[in-house]
């Protein structure tokens, strides 16, 4: 259990992320569209288990076990490097979303590119407040939701392989409420320098779960 409620807190930070960027921009979250966003995160990670036991019987060439904890070492160091190059690059996105603040509410009313919407709200959280109104509503949240899920969906067939039970699903669920509120409960009240350490975090600690499950 303390395990997965580890994974669970890992995949979970970057939604305490998101809640100070939309405490910054004063963008509520209601309960519905936490508990969607949640719902997402719980889907994924359910389908990506799935997805793990099936696969496990046919991994004769090496231990599922051994494999699972590779994966989660390469996803960890995917999100430690993904939160290197977000660090150095945040000036240049945030100048982009001031120039073109109406390029998202394009996107969603041409109905073009579903998860290029998806990767910008990635890459700058408060892009889901399509239409600007300070809320973000049961639409908007499918599409915070989905993104947030991506690390779920990734890390699932991973955690089930290294013994990783389904109540894990449970603790990602409620962590992603959770960290959302903390984060907009806290917007302003922790140093700025903590926020960006916590970046880091996700990434190293799935490295060293998967490095203590690995023998």
């Amino acid at each position: 259990m303390g395990i997965a409620f580890i994974i669970a807190l890992a995949l979970s930070l970057d939604g305490f992320g998101v809640g100070i960027a939309y405490g910054l921009k004063k963008i509520k979250i209601p309960l519905g569209s936490l508990i969607i966003i949640a719902s997402c995160s719980a889907f994924a990670m359910g389908t990506s288990m799935l997805f793990g036991h099936l696969i496990m019987p046919k991994l004769t060439f090496i231990s599922p076990k051994t494999f699972g904890a590779a994966v989660l070492i390469a996803i960890g160091f995917y999100q430690l490097l993904r939160a290197i190059r977000g660090q150095e690059t945040a000036a240049p996105a945030m100048a982009a979303t001031v120039i073109k603040p109406d390029s998202y509410r394009t996107l969603l009313s041409l109905n073009l590119n579903v998860f290029g919407l998806v990767i910008q709200i990635l890459k700058t959280p408060d892009a889901a407040d399509v239409d600007r109104s300070g809320v973000i509503n049961l639409t908007e949240s499918l599409f915070l939701g989905i993104a947030l899920a991506m690390d779920s969906f990734a890390s699932g067939m991973a955690a089930t392989m290294t013994g990783v039970k389904l109540y894990v699903i449970f603790w990602v669920a409620l962590m992603q409420i959770i960290m959302i509120g903390a984060g907009q409960v806290f917007i302003g009240k922790l140093p700025s320098s903590l926020i960006d350490k916590a970046k880091y975090l996700p990434g190293l600690v799935l490295m060293v779960i998967g490095s203590l499950k690995i023998f």
